[in-house]
């Protein structure tokens, strides 16, 4: 974590340090310590998780369908997506009803599902998060 002194002038934060900060969210929080840092051993030994394909993501979803209705609802997205592991999936669930839903039902359909699957895989949602 970068500290600024009270007796150096306040400056932007360089490229360099914009480029670290992107890199360190790629990775998952259980590779951080208490302090918010990477330890070396956790890089060295890092196993991304295996891809996951739209088959198991459509399930996934189509899992949440809590009142078996065909049609996910917002409430049923946000459950989704919470299972993703989503940090906000309230807001997440908002984004792919706007992204998906063509007939403006406010519900997913089965023919509407897969914008909805594509949504989360572009977004980088996989399985056992």
């Amino acid at each position: 974590m970068l500290e600024y002194s009270q007796n150096i002038p306040q400056k932007k934060p360089s490229k360099l340090v914009n480029c670290l900060t992107a890199t360190a969210t790629c990775f998952p929080n259980s590779l951080f310590d208490n302090m918010g840092r990477i330890p070396f051993n956790a890089v060295t030994n890092y196993k991304p998780l295996p891809p996951t394909n739209e088959k198991q993501l459509r399930d996934t979803f189509q899992k949440y369908d809590s009142n078996g209705d065909g049609l996910l609802s917002k409430a049923e997205l946000e459950n989704a997506f919470k299972s993703l592991g989503s940090h906000m999936p309230n807001w997440r669930a908002h984004r792919a009803l706007n992204h998906a839903d063509a007939n403006g039902d406010k519900f997913i359909s089965l023919e509407e599902l897969d914008e909805v699957v594509k949504y989360a895989a572009k977004h980088g949602y996989v399985l056992g998060k």
